[in-house]
C-alpha cells in the first residue's frame, strides 16, 4: 500500500497491451488497417506523458524555490542559528555579542531574527563572490621598491 501524497497529481490512464495486462510478453497486435489509429494513440499518450512531466517540473521548481529557513521561527535561539550557519552554538553568541551578526536580547536570551539572519548570509556571500572576482592574485604583484 502506497502512503498518501501531500500534493494531488493527476491519474494517468494505463494503457493495456491488446493481448491484455500491462505487461505482456508477446509482441503487440496492431491491425495493418488501424496502424494509423495506433500511431495517433501513442502520439496522444506522448503528449499527456508530456504535460504531466512539465507540470511536475514547475511544481518542483517552485517548492525549490521556497527557502528552507521559512520553516523555522522568526526568532531563533543560538543553536538554530547556528545550524543554519553550520557552527556552534557558542561561535554565535560571540558573534553576536561583537555585533557580526544581526541578534536581539529578549529577556536574558539572546535571538536572532531567521530573516535578518538570511539577508546577512546573503549579503556576506555576495561581498565574498565580488571581493574575489576583484582580488589581483599575490603572483602578479611585483616588489618594484629597489628599482630605482
Amino acid at each position: 500500500m502506497r502512503p498518501a501524497s501531500a500534493t494531488p497529481r493527476r491519474n494517468l490512464e494505463i494503457l493495456g497491451r491488446p493481448e491484455g495486462g500491462a505487461g505482456g510478453t508477446g509482441p503487440p497486435v496492431v491491425p495493418p488497417a488501424g496502424s494509423a489509429k495506433a500511431r495517433r494513440d501513442v502520439v496522444s499518450t506522448l503528449h499527456q506523458l508530456i504535460d504531466t512531466l512539465i507540470e511536475l517540473d514547475n511544481s518542483a521548481a517552485t517548492t525549490i524555490e521556497h527557502s528552507p529557513a521559512l520553516h523555522l521561527p522568526l526568532l531563533l535561539n543560538a543553536v538554530e542559528a547556528g545550524r543554519m550557519l553550520s557552527i556552534s552554538r557558542a561561535k554565535v553568541l560571540e558573534l553576536a555579542a561583537r555585533g557580526q551578526v544581526p541578534s536581539l536580547k529578549v529577556g536574558g536570551s539572546v535571538r536572532i531574527p531567521r530573516d535578518a539572519l538570511v539577508a546577512w548570509i546573503a549579503e556576506w556571500t555576495d561581498s565574498i563572490r565580488t571581493s574575489r572576482s576583484s582580488r589581483v592574485p599575490e603572483w602578479t604583484r611585483i616588489d618594484r621598491s629597489a628599482e630605482r
